[in-house]
């Protein structure tokens, strides 16, 4: 996955911000998605890290959803798309019993 492209990094901001985190988002000096992802880790408090890993790994397959869609149907990049469609994956996952990831309390911020 890609840390430099602008529509990505307008979305992780949008998904970290809520968390105090927007300063964490991919620059594109960052050129692997694993480093980035360690380096935010490192700021997040030991009782928030599984729902944080939830909601990059959420925000990660969306982008990747996303990307695909544009790619091969034609869409067009959309960061208020791409919020949409985490808004309504996150509330699935909540549902199905992502304690974790619910426990961010995002579901006003996204």
């Amino acid at each position: 996955m890609s840390t430099s492209c602008v529509v990505a990094r307008q979305v992780w901001f949008n998904l970290l911000a809520p968390l105090n985190l927007g300063d964490c988002i991919p620059m594109q000096q960052d050129h692997s998605f694993v480093e980035w992802w360690r380096k935010v880790m490192k700021k997040v408090k030991k009782e928030y890290k599984k729902g944080v890993n939830s909601l990059i790994i959420l925000g990660a397959w969306m982008i990747w959803k996303h990307r695909n869609a544009c790619v091969f149907e034609g869409m067009t990049p959309s960061v208020a798309s791409i919020m949409r469609e985490i808004k309504d994956e996150h509330n699935l996952w909540c549902l199905a019993g992502a304690k974790k990831l619910q426990g961010l309390g995002l579901a006003g911020a996204l």
